[in-house]
């Protein structure tokens, strides 16, 4: 009798708790609002005010994200709590109806160490509205993102502190605090074609020095800007504009997003790319790590022909330069798209190739999505819809690059094209023994606004991951093949190349953007990264000949040094167009960078498991050193070599910054303690300053 009592006490407990916990939780939620003010979310590190101002606070309560939502409504009218939804410490959600709504939710996918939420804007007016939140940038450094044209590092630096001003290496004028970018679709563009800040790589993913981590939805129809007219501010909007990105369904635009705190820059890309990013499947060809790739691009621009090739071989060899493999770039055929030798040029393409492979050459052939007019190609394509069509329309969606004004533009989303198109460089490779290829442009501006493809994107940022995945498929063993496009592509194992560089010093394109460029695309994804050609591509008028420019001798021995340690290295422009000297130098830093390419395909084949890019930013290892954070003129490779090349134009010495540790000096022999600043350090025409970690001194 004694027992049942108890057992009835403690079901009748048990059940007085079931409702009493509720309740106690509604009354804390409540208690919160009433405290926090009406129609307020506040969530465990997370509010949301009145006037929709968003502050996300770590555990020790201090803000490290703030900002403001964008419900576009009349300052009087206030936002209310979502209907159907239950407000709690983990989730919060207020709408102003008929127009916005706006969820946070804890994200319990992170770790201990780092917190996540989930925030979800969502239209609730038309198809065509923008939700629209802002962030402020505040006093970090910011990286990620994207390639730009004008390429920084950090992607904006947090302005210097009162107190005085962070170290710079070789600058003596002031730099912009950082790339600006206007409001606009957060689509892949062609600098030169479309005149936009974005350039050929990006993703949705922005970390900061202070920890602080953002990566947008791939599926929200994001518009983006970034310290626009330098207002301190990233503004996340999502709108369906019809060009760009698509409501198939007719509904309006939900943008999502995922904000995470770790302790520092390290620990937060770390989180980001293990959880948002895909690893490599794999590593390129282990020869174009070993040895340069050859291009005809820079040095023969489109006057190439089979003498002018074989000659471009013979050279090499008789110079006694290695090579991975030599690659036929523009005008080796009659018309775009037709993917076959020009024989007025190339009479014997078969015999050409066989000789060059005997040299020792495996050969890549240039193409692109595009073709023209007056192609057979195009009549082909047209008949069987494998062009991308002009939307409510049997005519095709014309585009204009920059070798034509009117082209077509392959339809990669349809399956039968691809096949078609891959069964033409698969004849090229049996007809003549193709080794590979170097896939030109496929960035999302290319798409035309006004289109239809055989299936529906919802971003034309995914015409970049598709021409991606179909040069993937063209080489899918030796994988010797490069693209310049990145776009949810981190997972393919083959070369990404930066953005076309001028043969120039400056912000524009030029030697100073090559280590920004390099460090942003590793912390997004891309480890596996083709630095473009060593001295650019002989754009701009220096030195004349034959029509074209060389770059500057300086110039071109400062970029063949700084390329050195880099995951690969492709010539264009020949180091015996200058002088004796320059062949001697460019054969001393082959022979250097061949004693570290064990190191190199390491790292890369690390880079399967761990994501790691190959050649990381000095905060990799020292993630609270204020110098670290912001040293864009030196660069990592792996944990251990420090590179820290002359990057302006006449200089001898440079100031060179080392972190903690103890670094033994390759160039002028002895161990440097770090963390420390050498000085006007001396640093010859022929020389490149580079140090190595001493790990028995530092264990």
């Amino acid at each position: 009798m004694e027992t049942r009592d108890t057992i009835t006490i403690q079901k009748s407990s048990l059940a007085r708790l079931v409702y009493f916990v509720p309740l106690c939780s509604l009354f804390m939620y409540f208690s919160k609002q009433m405290l926090f003010g009406p129609n307020v979310l506040w969530l465990q590190g997370v509010t949301v005010t009145e006037d929709l101002q968003i502050i996300f606070k770590d555990s020790n309560g201090k803000v490290y994200l703030a900002g403001q939502s964008d419900f576009n409504k009349p300052d009087d009218r206030l936002p209310e709590y979502c209907r159907h939804q239950q407000n709690n410490d983990n989730m919060g959600c207020l709408q102003d109806n008929h127009n916005q709504r706006i969820k946070i939710i804890t994200d319990t996918s992170g770790n201990k160490r780092v917190s996540c939420y989930k925030v979800q804007r969502e239209g609730l007016k038309c198809v065509n509205q923008m939700v629209k939140d802002c962030y402020n940038l505040g006093d970090s450094h910011w990286y990620g993102g994207f390639e730009a044209f004008n390429q920084m590092w950090p992607l904006k630096k947090a302005m210097p502190s009162k107190e005085g001003t962070l170290l710079t290496a070789q600058k003596e004028e002031p730099e912009p605090e950082g790339v600006e970018l206007a409001m606009g679709p957060y689509v892949s563009g062609d600098f030169g074609i479309h005149k936009v800040v974005l350039a050929n790589v990006l993703e949705r993913l922005f970390i900061s020095s202070s920890g602080v981590g953002i990566m947008v939805s791939k599926d929200s129809p994001l518009y983006l800007s970034f310290n626009a007219h330098k207002d301190g501010k990233i503004c996340l909007a999502g709108m369906y504009d019809g060009s760009h990105y698509f409501s198939h369904l007719g509904k309006p635009p939900v943008l999502e997003y995922t904000v995470c705190k770790a302790n520092n820059v390290k620990e937060i890309s770390d989180y980001m790319r293990g959880r948002f990013l895909n690893k490599p499947g794999g590593t390129p060809s282990l020869e174009l790590f070993h040895h340069p790739i050859w291009s005809t691009w820079a040095q023969y621009n489109r006057k190439i022909n089979q003498t002018a090739v074989m000659d471009f071989a013979d050279k090499i060899r008789q110079h006694k330069f290695p090579a991975a493999q030599l690659e036929i770039d523009d005008r080796w055929t009659v018309n775009y798209g037709d993917l076959d030798f020009d024989e007025a040029k190339f009479p014997d393409p078969k015999q050409m190739v066989a000789s060059l492979n005997k040299k020792g050459f495996a050969v890549s052939l240039w193409t692109h999505p595009f073709l023209s007019l007056s192609s057979a190609s195009f009549k082909e394509a047209m008949h069987h819809k494998y062009i991308v069509m002009a939307r409510g329309s049997d005519t095709p969606a014309l585009v204009r690059w920059w070798n034509e004004d009117m082209s077509a533009l392959l339809d990669v989303t349809n399956p039968a094209a691809v096949l078609w198109y891959l069964q033409k460089l698969t004849n090229l490779k049996d007809l003549y023994n193709i080794s590979s290829f170097k896939f030109d442009a496929g960035e999302a501006h290319f798409v035309p606004h006004a289109h239809h493809t055989f299936e529906d994107m919802v971003s034309s940022n995914e015409y970049a991951t598709l021409w991606a995945e179909l040069a993937y498929s063209a080489d899918p063993t030796s994988h010797r093949q490069e693209v310049r496009v990145g776009w949810d592509a981190q997972k393919l194992p083959i070369f990404v190349r930066l953005f076309d560089r001028m043969s120039s010093w400056d912000r524009q394109g030029g030697l100073v953007t090559v280590i920004p460029s390099v460090l942003t695309l590793g912390i997004i994804g891309y480890p596996f990264v083709l630095p473009d050609m060593i001295g650019g591509n002989a754009y701009a008028d220096m030195i004349a000949f034959e029509g074209g420019a060389y770059p500057r001798r300086e110039l071109y021995i400062r970029w063949l040094e700084l390329n050195t340690f880099l995951p690969a290295v492709q010539f264009s422009v020949v180091p015996w167009i200058y002088d004796d000297e320059v062949i001697a130098i460019t054969r001393n830093y082959l022979q250097i960078r061949e004693q570290y390419a064990k190191k190199i395909v390491e790292l890369a084949e690390d880079s399967v498991m761990s994501g790691f890019p190959i050649v990381r930013p000095l905060w990799w290892i020292a993630p609270n050193d204020q110098q670290a954070l912001v040293s864009e003129d030196e660069y990592l490779l792996g944990d251990d070599l420090l590179v820290a090349p002359v990057v302006v134009e006449g200089a001898r010495k440079r100031d060179i910054y080392l972190p903690a540790g103890s670094w033994n000096d390759k160039l002028r022999g002895g161990l440097v303690q770090g963390p420390t600043l050498l000085k006007d350090y001396p640093v010859a025409l022929e020389e490149l300053a580079f140090f190595e970690q001493d790990k028995v001194s530092d264990s």
